[in-house]
């Protein structure tokens, strides 16, 4: 009997655009679909008994869309493409404190010209240091640093086989005006394929594309602040207690009706933010017909009661209560939605531990866990076991060598070709099971020790709370007063985001 391998690969970034300038503040939107976002799926067409996941957060996929129309107003890249010759000193200064933002192991030393450049930076931090630096660096120098600090961010694709990029890379040094030109070229036409290749990959039925909340905040924060004590009794809270459960619907109704947009299909799953849930969330997503959400094993410990331990190599104890979905029934109003549980040790290895390994033997050694986990749960009765590898999709490779494409490669080849594993998407681990455990009730937390301390309970994260707390009242009473009907939609929007 086969073990269901779900693979959840989640796609974010921060909402970096300002709503009132239009300016992005940082480029990372634009280097991790460069680097990560088309390549991710587009390795998939290798592997077509695959099938997965991807959970792609639509104010990434509004910025990704920016980008590719050549809208978005990013400093980072507008400087990159800046003649070097007519760069002004604090330009210079800009490039030489801000254009080395990379994993100087995986991505600057791969560069030789661009980890020599770094070599003459890396030890001034100051203002005034890197003032006195900038002029005893030439136009050439700067006209280097701007090429490679794009290549070094392009997809392992492009690196290999496109022809153009190819001999950039090929070229090292001495890179000409019309060279950062045919860059940016290269930039914006990979970026243009992101969207697509997932298209391709959904409509072709070997990927299922679920959602989060559209400016991806966390949902129980917004149903009720004071969430966060029922699992840190004494943490410290905002003066004002934000309860707000519209809030957290409308992002998740802004989130389906973008996605069935793009997409032509409205949203099945759900990845709420960083994992977080809590009984208020599951009945606004299950009232809204998601058929699944996900988050993390030590949520389903906390809220079963139990303790999840593990033994020598990561082997689970409790291998039945893990590997299976769970059917939440809303007290509410009734309405029901499958919660899938991640398995923590097995996704931070991807996320954390692999990076230190040869790629080959660590897929080896993944793929060894997850067919012990199968067997495990099986001999605990478990007929059908899924394990639920839910991670970053993008922050992980950066500390791999060459993206990490080498580990994934093996790692989908060999789950392709073992006849006791299958990959399959979420909804498709989530629907197999007629008759699922029950729960009325869930344990509210993230991914991130099981609660909100992220969030809240900081001085600064709760004086950040009691400005959104007036912010939305002020805003409330100017709808009140009559304000115009665009100026409130966009101090909504501010508000959402």
């Amino acid at each position: 009997m086969k073990t269901k391998v779900a693979f959840l690969w989640h796609m974010h970034q921060p909402f970096y655009k300002d709503l009132v300038t239009n300016e992005y503040a940082l480029p990372w939107v634009r280097f991790h679909a460069l680097k990560d976002y088309y390549g991710m799926v587009h390795l998939l067409q290798f592997f077509p008994k695959l099938h997965l996941t991807f959970n792609l957060v639509p104010s990434l996929l509004v910025q990704i869309q920016d980008y590719a129309d050549d809208s978005a107003k990013d400093r980072f890249f507008y400087l990159a493409s800046k003649p070097a010759d007519a760069l002004s000193v604090e330009e210079r200064v800009f490039l030489l404190r801000y254009f080395f933002q990379s994993n100087e192991f995986t991505l600057i030393k791969r560069l030789p010209r661009y980890q020599e450049i770094f070599e003459k930076v890396r030890h001034f931090q100051s203002q005034e240091e890197i003032e006195r630096l900038s002029k005893r660096f030439s136009i050439q120098e700067y006209l280097d640093l701007q090429v490679l600090s794009q290549l070094a961010w392009f997809d392992e694709y492009y690196l290999r086989d496109d022809p153009v990029v190819r001999e950039l890379v090929a070229k090292g040094r001495n890179y000409s005006e019309e060279d950062k030109l045919m860059v940016r070229e290269k930039e914006l036409e990979l970026i243009n394929k992101v969207i697509p290749e997932y298209k391709a990959a959904f409509e072709r039925g070997q990927i299922e594309i679920s959602t989060s909340p559209f400016y991806h905040p966390i949902l129980p924060l917004l149903c009720d602040s004071r969430i966060a004590r029922e699992n840190l009794p004494t943490i410290a809270l905002p003066r004002n207690r934000f309860v707000h459960p519209e809030d957290a619907e409308t992002q998740l109704t802004k989130a389906i009706d973008f996605c069935e947009r793009l997409f032509g299909v409205r949203p099945t799953g759900l990845w709420p933010s960083e994992g977080s849930v809590s009984d208020a969330v599951l009945d606004i997503a299950s009232r809204l017909g998601f058929h699944w959400i996900a988050t993390d094993e030590e949520i389903l410990a906390r809220t079963l009661g139990i303790g999840f331990s593990r033994s020598e190599g990561g082997k689970l104890d409790q291998p039945q209560d893990l590997y299976r979905p769970y059917q939440y029934i809303s007290n509410k109003h009734g309405h029901t939605i499958k919660v899938a549980f991640r398995d923590h040790y097995l996704s931070d290895l991807i996320g954390f531990t692999y990076k230190f390994m040869p790629q080959r033997e660590a897929a080896q050694d993944f793929v060894r866990k997850l067919r012990q986990a199968g067997e495990s749960a099986q001999a605990q009765g478990v007929n059908e076991p899924v394990v639920f590898v839910i991670l970053d999709g993008e922050n992980a490779w950066e500390s791999y060598w060459e993206n990490g494409r080498e580990f994934l490669a093996e790692t989908y080849r060999h789950i392709s070709d073992d006849p006791l594993l299958e990959a399959v998407t979420m909804q498709q681990a989530t629907g197999q099971f007629q008759s699922p455990p029950q729960i009325q009730h869930i344990f509210p937390g993230s991914w991130i020790n099981s609660n909100f301390r992220v969030w809240i309970g900081h001085p600064e994260d709760n004086l950040a709370w009691e400005y959104l707390y007036a912010a939305r009242e002020f805003v409330e009473r100017k709808a009140t007063d009559g304000a115009s009907t665009d100026l409130l939609a966009k101090a909504k929007e501010e508000l959402y985001i």
